[in-house]
């Protein structure tokens, strides 16, 4: 138990961290988080800022002991988010060297989650409902 433990924390923390990051570079309208999201991307400005505040609440949700259905919403709408992002990048014709990454974090994602219902089967994050 403990090491599914140690694992979510790992993998969770690490999403949130950067789900976080990406929502703070909305939010402050880093120059180059709009030139890639408005001038390559073509998603209206007004986007980013939208995005980077789900993201950044989701995160905190998502560290937050406890709430497992809002964080079922929270997995799926990251899951959401991060397939929309690697479509984004194909549709303008990137190469796949440059949406690839965005592969990595789905996977952390997808073992964040496995692992939240495993502790949420064995008990330590509160009652499955």
């Amino acid at each position: 138990m403990k090491k599914i433990n140690i694992f979510y924390w790992i993998c969770t923390i690490l999403l949130a961290a950067m789900m976080a990051f990406s929502g703070l570079q909305g939010i402050t309208h880093n120059p180059e988080g709009v030139k890639l999201i408005v001038e390559h991307l073509g998603y209206p400005a007004y986007f980013n800022t939208y995005l980077g505040a789900l993201k950044l609440i989701g995160a905190v949700v998502l560290l937050i002991p406890g709430f497992p259905r809002l964080k079922e919403w929270i997995y799926a709408a990251f899951t959401y988010d991060m397939v929309t992002a690697i479509y984004s990048f194909i549709a303008v014709g990137d190469p796949v060297a440059g949406w690839a990454p965005i592969l990595i974090f789905l996977a952390l994602l997808a073992a964040s989650y496995i692992f939240h219902h495993k502790r949420l089967k064995a008990g330590v994050a509160g009652p499955v409902k």
